[in-house]
């Protein structure tokens, strides 16, 4: 199970002022209280999809699962659409690594998921504390970055004028690109605050 289901489903569970024990019990087939604390905090712990759904309707939250071949759709266009990101966009490739800035994951989000409600910051913020515990290493703090011409997709939304760089390894990008997809699927929920699926 990846680690931040876990983190995720504690974070929900403080923000209700619930204890593990009330979620236990509120459960179709109650569960231990320690069972809940293994889903939240071991990510090795073998939890079945059902019981992560039933979590997460007592919390109030759904689990959106999607299975998608990234290599197959993420250059992949479809009929009658501009093309989300094209290849010449990809920071280079540095040995095993590549130099990437939080630019580039904005503008990602921004092409294939015009309605994403994180803002420019929130993305950066998030992209930055995804790929640091996966080894990415700070090369910039926040430095000026050129400007490009915004697409019809990203207009709406103020192009960042500085970014941090950082240092990934060419092995890491797809997940990155998995979880920025994650965070462009962010929504506001009926009290209007903003939620990014947990898969």
């Amino acid at each position: 199970m990846p680690e931040w289901i876990g983190r995720e489903l504690e974070r929900i569970r403080k923000l209700r002022g619930l204890r593990r024990e009330d979620v236990a019990a509120r459960l179709p087939r109650p569960v231990s209280p320690s069972t809940i604390r293994n889903i939240e905090h071991d990510e090795d712990y073998n939890v079945s999809l059902d019981l992560l759904r039933q979590i997460a309707a007592v919390l109030g939250a759904k689990i959106l699962v999607s299975l998608e071949a990234e290599d197959l759709k993420r250059w992949h266009t479809p009929p009658g659409q501009r093309p989300a990101i094209n290849l010449d966009d990809m920071p280079p490739v540095v040995g095993q690594e590549r130099l990437i800035d939080n630019e580039y994951f904005i503008r990602y989000i921004r092409a294939r998921h015009p309605d994403c409600p994180l803002t420019n910051s929130q993305i950066g913020r998030r992209m930055w504390d995804f790929a640091k515990p996966r080894g990415a290493e700070l090369v910039k703090g926040r430095m000026q970055v050129k400007k490009l011409p915004a697409t019809d997709s990203i207009a709406t939304y103020r192009l960042p004028t500085t970014a941090a760089q950082y240092r990934v390894r060419e092995r890491d990008m797809e997940v990155l690109h998995g979880f920025a997809d994650r965070l462009g699927r962010a929504y506001r929920d009926e009290k209007g605050r903003v939620l990014v699926p947990l898969i």
